[in-house]
């Protein structure tokens, strides 16, 4: 029987349960590997962080994330991954980082009406 095998050639393994728990397995490490993308990119948002503190910029920036979101979409297509699915993760990684920047740096006055490169409000001590 020829092996079946995955997109990067590995073999996914055919033969009932076994099969199974070796695909299982597959996707754990896969996992394991989105969990160290996030956590480089939580330290990419720490940078942002600190750039936006030190030139009082707000936290929401709509614009920016609407453009990752229709470039996620075309790159999930290029990678023969459903644009749907990338674009609810990536709106749901956007929405977590979001609330690490806010337990930061505070939030926005008015989200809807943050702009790129308009700093925000001086916020009153205590």
């Amino acid at each position: 029987m020829t092996p079946v095998t995955d997109g990067d050639g590995e073999d996914t393994g055919s033969d009932g349960v076994n099969g199974l728990e070796a695909i299982r397995r597959d996707i754990d490490r896969v996992d394991v590997e989105l969990v160290e993308l996030l956590a480089r990119r939580q330290r990419l948002v720490g940078r942002v962080v600190a750039y936006k503190r030190d030139h009082h910029l707000g936290v929401v920036d709509r614009h920016r994330e609407d453009e990752m979101l229709a470039a996620i979409a075309a790159t999930a297509e290029d990678k023969g991954a459903d644009p749907r699915v990338a674009k609810q993760v990536l709106r749901t990684i956007i929405d977590g980082f979001t609330l690490l920047e806010v337990e930061q740096l505070g939030p926005d006055p008015d989200p809807a009406e943050s702009v790129v490169g308009t700093p925000a409000p001086p916020t009153s001590p205590g």
